[in-house]
């Protein structure tokens, strides 16, 4: 199976972070070709630390990802002629399973478009960060068109709709499926809404003098199954990282109110290897990162975060999975 892997990388110090060289590491060890697309370029002692079947290629900062991924896709010219492609960006930690078993999983045999999450907000989408197509999606029509008539779009809320919802409604339009890979389980898909629904006690709303959005408008019960799967699972990185990469806006913002510096200290603790350097970054990164509208949240209390079991690394799974290595300690 030949297989192209297309990279979109931003760095605000302009250096190839071990994080990210793991990643591309591990696209190299799989693929036939990785291009990388950088809006920052590396220092120049950096780009000896490539693979070496690895093109990293700089463009001006403007698109965002998407416009980085068309542009990778352009330089490649015929990417329909590879079996499967894979799109992903540099905004998480990860993966930490190797890209070889990812692509050959069954989730992505069942699945003409695999995302490594899937969304039901915006109708139902695969979240953009990691995205693989098989060749019959690669050679479609409907998906070729789809790069070949994207322009350039400055407003982040407009990408989300025009492609990452854009570009499953193509495929999905053109008479193909499209799943995620992480399948949570019926306990994971209730604790995950209720994590949603503790977003609406702690997220402040601009511009209202501390008030949450809970107390603008009562939260309607079918809205929370649109929550954010990359939000919600973020600690299924840990346990046997059966979701295989963490965002760092989820570090960065805890959107939900979750308890983010402990879900970094217990990934640090079972990924030590994935996550080095990762805390340091995040320090470093965070003049370049400030919070967006609506990401703004009232301190949370841990100990109701643990008593409630919504908490990051506080549900009953990870209870009763701590209470087994106690066993066999």
């Amino acid at each position: 199976m030949s297989l192209l892997v297309v990279m979109a990388h931003f760095d605000a110090g302009q250096t190839l972070r071990q994080h990210t060289l793991s990643a591309i590491q591990n696209y190299a060890s799989a693929a036939d070709r990785v291009v990388v697309v950088s809006t920052s370029g590396i220092r120049d002692s950096d780009y000896d630390r490539l693979p070496l079947r690895v093109d990293f290629v700089t463009r001006p900062n403007y698109g965002y990802d998407f416009f980085s991924y068309k542009w990778g896709l352009d330089i490649v010219g015929d990417f329909a002629a590879f079996d499967r492609i894979v799109i992903t960006n540099d905004t998480f930690v990860g993966p930490v399973v190797p890209l070889s078993e990812l692509v050959a999983s069954d989730r992505a045999a069942e699945y003409d478009l695999m995302g490594m999450t899937w969304s039901e907000n915006h109708g139902g989408h695969a979240q953009s960060f990691f995205v693989t197509v098989n060749g019959y999606v690669a050679r479609s029509t409907s998906f070729q068109q789809f790069w070949r008539d994207m322009t350039p779009v400055s407003d982040r809320m407009d990408v989300i709709r025009r492609y990452e919802v854009g570009l499953t409604a193509s495929v999905v339009g053109a008479g193909f499926t499209a799943g995620g890979y992480f399948e949570p389980n019926a306990a994971e898909k209730e604790l995950a809404r209720a994590r949603f629904a503790h977003q609406f006690a702690v997220r402040l709303l601009p511009g209202t003098g501390g008030k949450v959005k809970r107390d603008a408008r009562p939260v309607d019960p079918d809205r929370l199954r649109l929550y954010n799967p990359a939000i919600a699972f973020a600690d299924r990185f840990i346990l046997d990282a059966r979701l295989p990469l963490l965002k760092f806006d989820t570090l960065r913002f805890d959107p939900y109110g979750l308890g983010a510096d402990c879900l970094l200290h217990e990934a640090e603790l079972v990924q030590p290897d994935a996550m080095d350097g990762v805390r340091g970054f995040l320090r470093e990164t965070k003049v370049r990162y400030p919070f967006r509208d609506k990401e703004h949240n009232i301190l949370g209390d841990a100990a109701e975060l643990a008593r409630s079991g919504i908490g990051y690394c506080m549900d009953a799974e990870f209870l009763e999975r701590g209470q087994e290595q106690g066993k066999g300690e």
